[in-house]
Formats: C-alpha cells, sequence, structure tokens
C-alpha cells in the first residue's frame, strides 16, 4: 500500500476558495483515489467553506465531468467541495466502476465512513462479487454482512469450505436449500457437501418436493427425485401424473396412508378445484376421512375449495365458506365471504359471519359496519344504530358511512404534531436528511427519495412525526404523508392532505366542471403529489394518466402535438388526467362510484361488472369489485374527498351525496336510462 501523503501537504490541499482560487498543482493534476479518499478524515481542523450555492454548482460540475470522462477536472473539483453533504456521491460515482483495481482500505474507509448510504449497500454487494470473482474468500468473510441476495449467500459459505471455516455450515447450508426454487450455481459446493452429510434423509427431500410441487416446479421435484430409492421415485412419478390429470389421477384412489401419499391428494385436490368444483366436492368428501390429514392440510384444501367456488358463483359457495376453520378467518376471507353473502343477498349468513369480535384491526370497522348492515336488514334497526354509533367515531369510509345512516356529523378527529423545537433541531441535524434535502433542491427526486426512506430505518415512529413535519415544511410533501403512514401517525390532517398545486387543480376543476375536493382526493391518492412519478404500470405524473390515455385525451381536447413525457410536467398532466376524468364522470352518468373505479381499472372492466338485471345500491357494488386495488381505491377516494372539503374550508359532502346515485345495469347505461328504484341511502347535510 501507498503510504499517505504528509498532513503538511493535505492541509495546503484543504485551503479555503476564498482565499485562493489556484489550486495546488498535485489536485489540477488530478488525486489518486487513496488521497481523495484519505482527504475524508482530516477532522482535527476547521476551513472556511464556499457557500453553499458555489457548493451545489461545483457539485454539478464534477458530476458533469465525471460522466464525460474528464476525470482530472473531477478529482479537482471533487476535492474542493469535501465539507458539502453530496460529497460521499461523487466518491461513489468515481469508485463503484473502479472496485476491482482499488484498495482493500480504501474501500473499507468508504464503507465505514459512509454506511449509512443507501449506496453503501449496492458498493458492498459489488465489491464482494468482486472477491469472490477472484477467489478472495478469507477477504470476503472479513467484509460480509448479512445479504438478501441468494448468490452472495452461497457465495459465503464457498468462502467458509474454501478457509476451513465450516462450523454449521451444512445447517446453513439446509435453509437455503430447503426451498422450492432452484438456487443458483454459487450455492452448489456447499450443496454437494450437504448432499452427502447425515443431514440429508429421504423425508429432508420429500420436504423440498413438496415445496417444489407447490410452486409448480416439476422440473425441480423431478430432479430431487432422482436421489430417492427406486421405490420412493414411484411415488414421484405418481404425483406429476396427478398434476398434469387431477381428474383422472384422483379417481378410485387407493393409496397407502402416508405424508407422501397424504401430500399428493391434497395436492391432487388443489389442482381438482381448478377443473370442476363439483368433482372436487365429491372426491374430498370421499377421501377426507380416510387419511389422516393435518388440520393444516385439510384447512388448505378447503380454503382453496370454497374461494374457486365462490369466485365462480357456485351454488355450494355459501355452504363451503361457513364450513371453513374459525382460525382462517383474514381480510382476505372475510372479503370472499363478504362478497358471496351480498351476491345472494344472504342476510342472515352474514350477521352470523360477522359476530362476535373482528379477527384483527384491520377488519375492525369493515366488519362491524357490515354486522349492524345486516341487522338492520333484517329489521334489529335498534341494535344497528348501537354499532353504527360506535363505528361512526372513526375518520374513516365506514365511520362516515356509518355517521351518514346516523345523520350524524363526522368526526375528523384531526390533531396537529406536536411543535417540538428541539427533536426538530434533532432531526434536522441527522446526516441522511441533510443529503436528502439537496438532492432534493437540486432535482434528483429518486436519489433524496432513497436517502429518506434508507433513514427512517434507524428513526423512532416519533422521529419519523418530525421529519415528516419538517418534509411538509419543504414541500416536500409526499414524504411527509408516507411516513406519516410509517410511524402510524394518521391524526395530522393538515399534513397528510396537503393542497399543493391549488391553482392548477382548481382551474381545471372549474374547467371541466369537475368537484375541486373529489379532484384533490383522486390526485393525493395517485400520485402523493409527486410531480414527476412513474408508476411500475407506466402511468405518469400527478394524476397517474397511462401514456396511451394521455395520447387520445389530449388530441380530444385540441393539443396539437403530443410527447409522452409532457404527462411528467404538472400543468399538462392536469390539464390532461382532468379531461380524462370528465370523460369517465359523463360516460357513467355523473356517477362519482363509477367514474373513479373506471379511472382505475379502466371503463371496460367497470362495464363488465355492471349488474346484470336490476339497479344496485352503490355500498354493496362496491364491495364486490372483483380488483380489491379498485375496491380499496373507491372507497379510499370517496373518503378522501370529503376531508379535502374540509381542508378547503367548504361544506362538507357526506360519502351518501356522493354516492347518492344507483348502479345501473349496462343496458340501461348505454341507453342513459336511470334507475328505477332509488339506493338505500341516508344523506346528512353537514358543515365543517
Amino acid at each position: 500500500m501507498t503510504a499517505m501523503m504528509p498532513v503538511s501537504k493535505l492541509l495546503a490541499l484543504r485551503m479555503p476558495m476564498q482565499m485562493s482560487m489556484k489550486l495546488p498543482m498535485n489536485i489540477s493534476m488530478g488525486l489518486p483515489i487513496r488521497l481523495l479518499l484519505g482527504l475524508l478524515f482530516i477532522q482535527s481542523f476547521t476551513v472556511a467553506a464556499m457557500p453553499i450555492e458555489q457548493q451545489r454548482k461545483v457539485y454539478l460540475e464534477a458530476r458533469q465531468a465525471l460522466t464525460a470522462g474528464h476525470i482530472k477536472q473531477f478529482k479537482r473539483l471533487a476535492g474542493s467541495i469535501q465539507d458539502y453533504p453530496l460529497y460521499p456521491y461523487l466518491l461513489h460515482d468515481y469508485m463503484r466502476p473502479r472496485l476491482w483495481k482499488m484498495a482493500d482500505d480504501d474501500i473499507i474507509r468508504f464503507l465505514k465512513r459512509y454506511d449509512d448510504l443507501p449506496m453503501a449497500a449496492r458498493v458492498r454487494r459489488a465489491w464482494l462479487r468482486v472477491l469472490a470473482k477472484r477467489g478472495r474468500w478469507s477477504a470476503y468473510l472479513d467484509n460480509y454482512t448479512p445479504q438478501t441476495d441468494i448468490s452472495l449467500q452461497c457465495y459465503q459459505l464457498q468462502a467458509r469450505i474454501k478457509t476451513g471455516r465450516e462450523a454449521y455450515l451444512l445447517e446453513d447450508a439446509r435453509t437455503i436449500w430447503l426451498v422450492g426454487v432452484s438456487q443458483p450455481p454459487q450455492c452448489d459446493a456447499a450443496f454437494a457437501k450437504l448432499y452427502h452429510s447425515e443431514l440429508m434423509t429421504d423425508e429432508l427431500i420429500w420436504q423440498r418436493i413438496t415445496l417444489a410441487m407447490d410452486k409448480g416446479n416439476i422440473a425441480l421435484a423431478g430432479f430431487l427425485s432422482r436421489k430417492l430409492p427406486e421405490q420412493q421415485q414411484r411415488w414421484m412419478q405418481r404425483w406429476i401424473s396427478v398434476h398434469h390429470n387431477p381428474d383422472k389421477g384422483m379417481r378410485n384412489i387407493r393409496y397407502q396412508d402416508t405424508p407422501v401419499s397424504r401430500a399428493i391428494l391434497v395436492h391432487g385436490m388443489r389442482r381438482l378445484t381448478q377443473i370442476s368444483i363439483d368433482k372436487a366436492i365429491a372426491r374430498w368428501a370421499a377421501i377426507k376421512d380416510q387419511y389422516a390429514f393435518s388440520r393444516e392440510q385439510i384447512n388448505a384444501v378447503e380454503k382453496v375449495l370454497a374461494l374457486r367456488a365462490t369466485a365462480r358463483h357456485h351454488p355450494a359457495a355459501i355452504r363451503l365458506l361457513d364450513q371453513l376453520d374459525k382460525r382462517l378467518i383474514d381480510a382476505d376471507l372475510f372479503q370472499w365471504r363478504l362478497r358471496a353473502a351480498l351476491q345472494q343477498e344472504d342476510w342472515l349468513m352474514l350477521k352470523n359471519w360477522t359476530s362476535g369480535a373482528a379477527p384483527n384491526d384491520e377488519i375492525n370497522t369493515r366488519w362491524l359496519f357490515w354486522h349492524a348492515r345486516a341487522l338492520q336488514i333484517m329489521g334489529d334497526e335498534p341494535q344497528a344504530r348501537k354499532i353504527f354509533a360506535k363505528i361512526a367515531r372513526e375518520r374513516d369510509y365506514y365511520g362516515f358511512r356509518a355517521a351518514d345512516r346516523l345523520q350524524s356529523r363526522y368526526h375528523l378527529n384531526h390533531h396537529p404534531l406536536p411543535e417540538d423545537l428541539e427533536a426538530w433541531h434533532q432531526v434536522m441535524q441527522r446526516p441522511a436528511l441533510i443529503r436528502a434535502h439537496e438532492l432534493y433542491l437540486l432535482g434528483q427526486n429518486s436519489s433524496a427519495r432513497r436517502e429518506w426512506q434508507h433513514d427512517l430505518k434507524s428513526m423512532t415512529t416519533y422521529q419519523m412525526q418530525i421529519a415528516a413535519n419538517i418534509a411538509a415544511s419543504w414541500g416536500w410533501h409526499d414524504r411527509a404523508i408516507l411516513t406519516l403512514g410509517k410511524a402510524k401517525a394518521y391524526d395530522d390532517l393538515v399534513l397528510r392532505f396537503p393542497l399543493p398545486y391549488q391553482g392548477r387543480i382548481q382551474q381545471y376543476a372549474e374547467k371541466r366542471a369537475l368537484d375541486l375536493a373529489w379532484m384533490y382526493a383522486l390526485v393525493r391518492a395517485e400520485s402523493a403529489f409527486i410531480e414527476k412519478v412513474r408508476s411500475p404500470a407506466g402511468a405518469l405524473g400527478l394524476m397517474q394518466v397511462m401514456p396511451e390515455t394521455g395520447k387520445e385525451t389530449a388530441k380530444s381536447i385540441g393539443y396539437q402535438q403530443f410527447h409522452t413525457t409532457m404527462l411528467l410536467d404538472e400543468e399538462h398532466n392536469v390539464a390532461i388526467g382532468s379531461a380524462y376524468l370528465q370523460h369517465m364522470f359523463k360516460h357513467f352518468q355523473q356517477n362519482y362510484v363509477l367514474a373513479t373505479a373506471a379511472y382505475n381499472a379502466g371503463p371496460g372492466n367497470v362495464a363488465r361488472w355492471l349488474p346484470k338485471h336490476q339497479c344496485e345500491d352503490p355500498e354493496i357494488w362496491i364491495e364486490k369489485i372483483p380488483f380489491s386495488e379498485t375496491r380499496k381505491y373507491v372507497r379510499r377516494i370517496l373518503y378522501y374527498a370529503s376531508i379535502y372539503d374540509w381542508r378547503l374550508r367548504q361544506q362538507i359532502i357526506p360519502l351518501g351525496q356522493r354516492m347518492q346515485h344507483s348502479i345501473p345495469t349496462k343496458k340501461q347505461l348505454v341507453a342513459k336510462l336511470a334507475c328505477s328504484r332509488p339506493a338505500d341511502h341516508t344523506v346528512a347535510s353537514i358543515t365543517p
């Protein structure tokens, strides 16, 4: 390792910019990376930094120089802003593609000094791959930290084999091996040792075969079966046969009652439900009591049978759902039960299913609301009103609907976060937040969000609340909203429901004759007010407009030219998004529920979900929306809209008023006919 430059020379290199704009020759000619890193750790003296605005300018110039390959210029510029919060980003960008030729000490120094950087983990992962490729196994182990990447985990097992550090190696290898998918080739060396150890038993192989078959990984299961005795391999052949033809494979079952045969039968039953519910019901009745299935196996078969029967509107769906073990009830299964009961208008069953306490807090208000609705429809109005009164104090969709039923005011429960200046100052001094702010100011939003999210992992919930307040003060509303959600701090409605872009959103709400609070609710739900956001599905901007939809809508409102990037601009996005929302609103006869659902799932899906024979109460129709995302989206937008009424200091429109139009049949929608019967709603007039 080359000797470090004397401190006296380093002191000269750190000369303040205002003292001399002429840099020493060794900086202007370019610093070696070791020296560049070494400059970071001189902490014994203080120099006057250049103004922050100038540092930002130099930072951007340094990035441009590095991108252009002007390394000498980059090092000169980077060396002049060592105290700038984003200096480690310059180091990272320089180091990352050069890890293969850097000294270990330099990399270790960077990782230790900047272990709080989001990119530090990426540097470590890349460096570990370099070490593994070079077979530097001792260095690999010395610098390994727990990884989620399986190939890096298996390199670590290789390193332990190569260096003789094999304590608990086989147990760790077994954990990685025992999954239902193939693992990368880096695992082969450790797996070879595992296969030749006493830990590898026929029972363990069958466990992995079961996992593989559950994932439909037939090739892996077949490969594993070749490691079994020949007699047991025949069972694997039967299993594969049942998998490919469960109808034939499940006829006239005469298997010996063994763990393997039971696993095959459970697999076959799950497959048979995909082919015929009637056959699956009959076969299960024939074998359920003939084999010693575990409670978990019985529950697995009966749950999938009930859910697939419900999805296909099978007449036995209600009975099958009712027979399920109560311990299985969760949010997902409750949704299926609710949907089935509403589909068949079985209010007695719904009352029975929602009796007692909800299985978890997540569905508590929903559970109670529908229990009260079942009681109400069955004629027990006094008890229903007691339950409505209990949940009407909640600030959510069901709390607001319960208040509508009682014709009472909404409980908004707004409680501002405490003003704690000392805590504010402490959180503001966190290096990651300082870096996030700088990145945000420079428009490097992806990196800024990455810094922010990474720092949240080490915050207390109280610190998160303070951080959310700080983000809001910067105008960084999406971080404020998401951070409060992570902290489960839901009561500061001013922070959670901000009013950015108010001029633009109000302008187009008025131009399109749209409900301003409804439109605000939609923008918040779609993007959390991130102007240049791109969703995994390709939707863009504040109102998350798909490019093709944007192109068609832009043409319809008179745009002469359209480019997809226009959707990342506030003005164009709101102009186009509001026009599309207006189109949905008109197409669905000014029905807020249908227009909201169509904005999320598309008008084609909504048309397919319309009732076939008669109008339907929107409250019931919402619960039957088959897409979980859209169902939650519609409920969320409706109650967000009432909160935005309050934020906009206007009269709060009850959910019942925005839901006053019944859901028409497709025929009525096409013919533009009103529903023949009114929806079952109680509408209250509520003021802020």
